[in-house]
């Protein structure tokens, strides 16, 4: 039999490691301009509604509403206790003062309805 990640033998994984998902997250973003203010923004030409396109892609608009599409499963890993503590503090830097054990706590409080 070929093993694979997921053909993995009872007994072969080591329970004291842990399993980092990587997902990439998918939004429906909408924004909204009045055109009398596209108009605006150049008072020399007439107004075209691309211009709304660029004043989003500059992140000049406030969002209108949003919708959630779901997750993508980028890959998955299984790290041992200090390759995850080494990704914590990557993802993380603003956290690197936390102690071990406050990181383990925070690792291990992974139920979303835990928080």
């Amino acid at each position: 039999m070929e093993r694979t990640r997921t053909t993995l033998l009872a007994g072969e994984i080591d329970m004291n490691k842990y399993v980092l998902v990587t997902a990439i997250s998918t939004h429906r973003m909408r924004y909204c301009i009045p055109l009398d203010d596209l108009q605006k923004m150049n008072e020399d030409m007439p107004v075209d509604p691309a211009w709304a396109c660029d004043s989003v892609v500059m992140n000049e608009v406030d969002e209108f509403s949003q919708e959630h599409l779901g997750e993508l499963i980028v890959d998955y890993n299984v790290l041992t206790e200090d390759e995850i503590l080494e990704q914590f503090d990557k993802d993380n830097n603003y956290l690197t003062t936390w102690s071990k054990e406050k990181k383990l706590e925070h690792i291990r409080n992974w139920r979303f309805d835990n928080r």
